[in-house]
């Protein structure tokens, strides 16, 4: 009897052991699932049959920006934008049902999510489901993609700007085989501007390789030249003749280097080739007589300068217009480095060092110079060495690229206000309408509230609609500005009657206004609206820039063969190094909810459409003076 009760205390004893084994097991299993799924860094989330959330870690709280407190039991549908809800619901359902437990994150491609703040993003997801005791239960792990998606974004528009930077180039970038014939790999458009041979000639059809474009006379020279440097594992930089695809003999200088695989050995260059057949022209006709060469180079269009020994020793008439002499005496005789700008004497330096070196030219640059009583100005330079019978010599050449630049910025000027135009026309109706329904609300509210703050709130409301309303209505001005209805004017009336809406303000303002205006003075072929929009637009400036009270200036004479306007004030002044920024659009230096940035753009618009011109003068602290020039009406 006592054998049977101690074998029974000792089963009993096994088994709750076992017990608390097991049960140990399962909370150490269950801490680490819960350890795992709470420290992964995608987010993992359990939801029912219903679709209704079971398990929301701490990953999808940030994701989603939602607590998992409130995710629990709430649908899924509340993390995923409406468009997607019926279609994600019937997924999910037909994925119950297709027998295969999950799927991974490359074959359901990429969703989007919704966060509480309303913000979509994309996330790429992976699936899977259990059943458990005959109910489904699915686990979905999601991926933020907004950061990748960013990047490859980033990635496309940098493609993008290197081929636009490359298809600009002024010569061709290649990539070709260290071969007999350097068969391209790689070549960018401009090799047919320079051989006359398309891409597709090189590249596809294979009819030619460039090592058949370089002159016969030349080849051995460029490869022993090329090889040389390759063994040395050091760029190279040559000039050599080529053939083009009809005949013509066009001198280009090549810089390139090469790629190497792991032994040493080089398997591919990459390098670019311009044209510079009229530079090797102007060598050559400086190598076969002096005086041929100083007639030819006297009437060129370039600024041409020869330097020997750190001294300018010719300067053609050209080079004396750009520089501002009268006479070439006023140059000869001074170091080249005189004449450029302080800021590029290293680099001009450096330059000329190469160039005695042995270099036989150097590529195009901008650089600035300085004329001789002080200005700045941009240009085009390159130089090439030759030898003569008094020794080594530097030809200098120069292209005023002021008149270039000044086009460039009036082209992207023109194509940023047509821009604009577009713009306004499409936005027009768009933010109109709700415009007009906000304010009709907002004001239908406001005498119907009594509430301080509620009407604070409404003013806000009605004041900032009224500010857009406001730039929607300079824009469409700006974009369908009609062209001018050009009728002789008398600006004297246009002053006269524009200054009366002003005076209440200038008053109010203590701003003294002095008018001196040529009586008679003659009239200008213009639009009287326009003109009237051109005072507003000048005397409100003046206005807003001196809130403290000031002296505004009008004038109003005859300048042959125009009529003088000037609009000028004592305000704060514009500082120098916004001035050139004014007339672009929305730009502005008044305060938020002042100004457009438009007024400006318009009124020079105007003036210009009149033949005219605006100019503006400022000292910051003592004013700002605007002279507007327009011919006169010539009557008869």
């Amino acid at each position: 009897m006592e054998s049977r009760e101690d074998n029974s205390q000792g089963d009993t004893t096994d088994s709750a052991a076992g017990r608390v084994r097991t049960q140990e097991q399962l909370l150490v299993s269950r801490l680490r699932l819960e350890s795992i799924i709470e420290s992964a860094m995608d987010a993992i989330i359990t939801v029912d049959e219903d679709q209704r959330v079971m398990l929301f870690n701490r990953a999808a709280e940030q994701m989603f920006g939602c607590p998992a407190k409130e995710a629990i039991g709430r649908t899924l549908d509340r993390f995923l934008p409406a468009r997607f809800r019926d279609a994600h619901r019937h997924h999910i359902h037909t994925f119950g049902q297709s027998g295969v437990t999950n799927r991974k994150m490359d074959k359901l491609g990429t969703v989007m999510g919704l966060r509480s703040n309303g913000e979509e993003f994309p996330i790429e997801a992976a699936i899977s489901h259990i059943a458990v005791e005959g109910k489904k239960y699915y686990t979905v792990i999601l991926r933020d993609l907004t950061e990748r998606k960013q990047a490859e974004d980033s990635h496309r528009e940098s493609q993008r700007q290197l081929t636009t930077l490359i298809g600009n180039l002024p010569g061709f970038v290649y990539r070709c085989r260290n071969d007999r014939g350097w068969i391209f790999e790689y070549l960018s458009e401009g090799v047919s501007d320079l051989t006359e041979y398309s891409v597709e000639e090189y590249l596809v059809q294979r009819t030619i390789s460039y090592g058949d474009n370089i002159h016969p006379g030349d080849r051995e020279r460029v490869r022993h030249d090329v090889q040389a440097a390759l063994e040395q594992h050091r760029p190279f930089e040559l000039t050599y003749r080529i053939m083009t695809k009809s005949g013509e003999v066009k001198w280009v200088w090549e810089r390139g280097e090469g790629v190497y695989e792991q032994d040493g050995t080089c398997s591919y260059l990459e390098g670019f080739v311009t044209d510079v057949t009229e530079r090797k022209r102007a060598e050559r006709l400086l190598r076969q007589s002096e005086e041929r060469y100083r007639r030819l180079i006297a009437v060129s269009p370039y600024a041409i300068l020869v330097s020997r020994g750190d001294r300018i020793i010719f300067a053609n008439d050209q080079a004396i217009k750009l520089f501002g002499a009268v006479k070439a005496e006023e140059i000869l005789e001074k170091s080249p480095m005189d004449l450029f700008h302080a800021d590029d004497h290293d680099l001009i330096r450096e330059r000329i060092h190469e160039l005695f070196e042995g270099r036989a030219q150097g590529p195009m640059l901008e650089e600035k110079i300085e004329t001789l009583d002080g200005r700045a100005v941009d240009v085009e330079v390159s130089g090439a060495r030759f030898v003569d019978e008094e020794g080594p010599a530097i030809l200098i050449m120069f292209r005023d690229a002021s008149e270039r630049k000044r086009l460039q910025e009036q082209l992207r000027r023109t194509e940023r206000v047509a821009e604009l135009g577009t713009l306004a026309s499409g936005m027009a109706h768009e933010i109109g309408t709700p415009m007009n329904v906000i304010l009709g609300r907002a004001e239908y509210l406001m005498d119907r509230v009594t509430e301080e703050p509620i009407k604070r709130g409404l003013r806000t409301i009605i004041t900032q609609v009224e500010r857009i309303t406001r730039v929607m209505n300079q824009l469409l001005s700006f974009a369908r500005r009609k062209a001018p209805q050009r009728v002789p004017l008398d600006l004297r009336t246009v002053i006269e009657d524009g200054m009366e809406m002003f005076q209440e303000r200038l008053a109010r303002n203590q701003i003294r206004v002095e008018m001196g205006m040529a009586d008679p003075c003659p009239m200008v072929l213009a639009d009287a609206d326009q003109m009237s929009q051109v005072l507003l637009n000048l005397v409100m400036n003046a206005l807003h820039a001196m809130p403290e009270g000031g002296t505004l200036r009008v004038g109003l004479e005859p300048e042959q063969p125009m009529v003088k306007l000037t609009i000028a004030d004592t305000g704060h002044g514009i500082p120098p190094e916004i001035i050139k920024k004014i007339y672009d659009p929305f730009f502005t230096t008044k305060e938020f909810g002042k100004g457009t940035g438009l007024g400006l753009t318009v009124v020079k618009g105007i003036i210009e459409e009149h033949q005219g011109s605006i100019a503006v003068e400022s000292e910051p602290g003592k004013g700002t003076r605007f002279t507007v020039l327009l011919p006169i009406h010539q009557s008869g």
